[in-house]
């Protein structure tokens, strides 16, 4: 026996025990435990042997100095973007989001009640728990007169969190909600975060009512957690084939967004490499080969396996500069694909060549090795106590009284310029975007029985985190050098409605120019009356704070996922999309670009419109010049459905290469076959 003898961490592996107890109050916990690795040491030494709970789920945590209630509050303005909206300088850097809303508040834990841990323990010591599988049956073998067992959290040895919000884009934008928090979470067994929710008026009326009709709000939070395991002589052979990792890392980039490679896309690409045999592993511990599940286990979770296998495959597949860091890595924390790449932004290299390259690796697990595992949770919890008081997590602040102003901030959201490295043009069709405002004179707010609208074109500048004007009142337009401004307009505010006006409606006047010559802009008279490329649109409405977006004039957005997503260097694909009674340009796709064939449309004409159709064209090249391509197409134009309305986003549209002419099978396979196998 070794001269020290102590709890080393959680046995490796896919199993562990469920001991199920009720907390105080009557709910149930279903706990998942695993042994400590040298818990038959322990026991032999006299010592009390050592277990660990897995967090299952994210729960609403409750308040520290009244543990009885829900840490929870929502905070809605009244008189702020609804009756009024009167922000001083210093609330500006926030308007986007806060203007005319208000702010949510909340915490969220994974740990468990002290009286569920309690109950854990006591089944532990009497074994009221299912019999463990032959692996674990000596590290579940608590004896009558054996010390008491001790319970803690697998250990956590780092934590992100993200906490997701509705979406944007299911509203057309008008429900705007930002989070704000500490993207690494605790690693204590409390496992508290803390978050803001900064809401615009539409978002904090949503959640508020929802409090009021006694639903949760619509909010959910991830940990993604990194928990240490001990394992002992564990040898694992790697085998690597480079073209299917690529393969895999392809589909997951495309499946998870076209603008790089994150935490969750590399996640899912690495369980496309197991099940695709990109990877494939020889697993053994101390000479004898690891049982099935174990051995999954250790291909579908240990870090040190994933972070091999890119090490070989990285020179290969990937592209990144060490030398300029990724933003993203830097504030959540990518996990470890990030630290194979030291932080530094990555993609796929899009010329990447197959070649049938295999590498092979020897690993060995020793002691410690890092895991993860993600817990998710709502705040659904919330539901009885808000329906019992709603009070104690609702509270409407009416600053209405305060002040004697309608003030109206606007905002920018329009993209000037950004470009993806394949050439894919993201920006908006944009040049300038206006905003006039307009309220009733408060000296004469009626002429000849007509409300006297004072409309401004121009008011005070201002940038996030100055509280001052960066100069003298300028006229309320946007280009790219200020994009960034927030421009506020103040009118004094009517002590009674006008003729029909109510007192916190304001007229809006948006001007959006766009550039004439892209073919993604097509207006309609109705909407461009005095120029066809640039757009006028009024509105009377109670929301004060306008935010100008390319999508107001309406919007389609799809991505053509082509399939297969990997494309034969001597493969295009012309997909020609047409809506209404208009077509589009050609988007020709190659390997270059196969991940980001988008098609945008900023246009009035289609809001009513529920499909669209697209036809594709492949043509295949022949290796010399003299060949003729083959060519086919889909046998009649395929139809896509999409809802009415201003906004139609498809991210992530299935496209499917049409089937190619049996009599061409067997040319086309030689054609391609050539190409990946040409000299580069």
């Amino acid at each position: 026996m070794a001269d020290f003898i102590s709890g080393v961490g959680p046995l490796f592996g896919p199993d562990f025990v469920v001991v199920t107890v009720n907390d105080e109050t009557g709910t149930r916990f279903d706990v998942q435990v695993y042994p400590d690795a040298h818990n038959p040491e322990l026991r032999q030494a006299g010592l009390p042997t050592q277990y660990y709970f897995q967090p299952a789920q994210v729960f609403l945590a409750r308040k520290q100095s009244s543990p009885q209630d829900f840490d929870f509050e929502m905070t809605l303005f009244k008189g702020l973007g609804s009756e009024e909206a009167n922000i001083t300088p210093e609330e500006l850097a926030g308007a986007s989001t806060e203007i005319g809303g208000g702010f949510c508040t909340f915490s969220t834990t994974f740990a468990i009640p002290p009286s569920v841990i309690e109950g854990v323990i006591a089944k532990l010591k009497s074994r009221e728990h299912p019999a463990p599988i032959p692996r674990l049956g000596r590290f579940f073998n608590h004896q009558s007169g054996d010390p008491d067992p001790g319970l803690g959290i697998v250990p956590i040895t780092n934590s992100t969190v993200v906490c997701a919000v509705q979406d944007p884009s299911v509203t057309g934008g008008k429900i705007l909600m930002t989070a704000q928090y500490s993207q690494k979470g605790s690693i204590e067994q409390h496992g508290i975060s803390t978050f803001l929710i900064s809401c615009n008026l539409f978002a904090a009326g949503e959640i508020a009512s929802a409090l009021k009709a006694g639903a949760s709000p619509p909010f959910t939070v991830t940990n993604i957690l990194k928990e240490a395991f001990y394992v002992n002589a564990v040898t694992v052979e790697v085998n690597v084939d480079v073209d299917k990792v690529y393969d895999s890392f392809s589909f997951a980039v495309q499946a998870g967004g076209f603008l790089g490679i994150d935490e969750i896309s590399a996640s899912a690409a690495w369980s496309s490499c197991i099940t695709s045999g990109g990877v494939t592993t020889h697993i053994t511990q101390n000479g004898s080969v690891l049982d099935a599940s174990t051995a999954k286990w250790v291909n579908e979770n240990v870090d040190a396996m994933k972070k091999t296998a890119m090490d070989l495959v990285k020179q290969e597949i990937f592209d990144w500069d060490p030398s300029k860091a990724d933003s993203k890595a830097a504030t959540s924390g990518r996990g470890w694909f990030s630290e194979v790449f030291g932080g530094a932004a990555v993609s796929l290299k899009s010329d990447h060549e197959r070649r049938g390259v295999h590498f092979q690796q020897t690993l060995i697990l020793d002691e410690t090795i890092s895991v993860e595992t993600a817990v998710t949770g709502d705040l659904n919890d919330l539901l009885p106590a808000v329906r019992a008081n709603l009070n104690k997590y609702l509270f409407v602040i009416d600053i209405g009284e305060f002040f004697k102003k309608v003030q109206v901030v606007g905002t920018c959201a329009v993209n000037f310029g950004e470009k993806l490295p394949d050439g894919t043009d993201l920006r908006d069709p944009l040049v300038a975007v206006e905003l006039e405002a307009g309220y009733p004179d408060f000296s004469s707010p009626v002429e000849n029985g007509q409300v006297n609208l004072r409309m401004l074109n121009q008011g005070q500048h201002y940038v996030q985190g100055q509280s001052v004007p960066k100069g003298p009142v300028s006229p309320a337009i946007w280009k790219a050098e200020n994009s960034s401004d927030f421009v506020s307009y103040s009118f004094l505010r009517l002590d009674n409605p006008v003729q029909g006006w109510p007192k916190d409606q304001v007229k809006l006047r948006r001007k959006l120019v766009f550039d004439g010559l892209d073919p993604r802009v097509n207006l309609s008279p109705s909407i461009a009356p005095h120029d066809p490329a640039i757009a006028e649109i009024e509105e009377l409405t109670t929301d004060h704070g306008p935010i100008l977006t390319a999508a107001a004039v309406g919007y389609v957005f799809v991505r053509f996922a082509v399939t297969p997503l990997k494309l034969p260097p001597n493969v295009s694909v012309t997909i020609t999309p047409k809506i209404g009674n208009d077509t589009y340009p050609e988007i020709v796709v190659t390997k270059a670009n196969v991940t980001n064939a988008i098609w945008e449309v900023f246009s009035d004409k289609y809001i009513q419109e529920t499909k669209f159709t697209y036809t594709m064209t492949v043509e295949v090249d022949g290796p010399n010049f003299t060949d003729d391509p083959v060519i086919y197409s889909t046998p009649e134009p395929v139809s896509v459905a999409i809802p009415q309305g201003h906004i139609k986003y498809f991210p992530q549209l299935k496209t499917p290469l049409p089937s190619a002419p049996a009599d061409k099978k067997a040319l086309i396979d030689v054609y391609v076959k050539a190409a990946q196998t040409a000299p580069a």
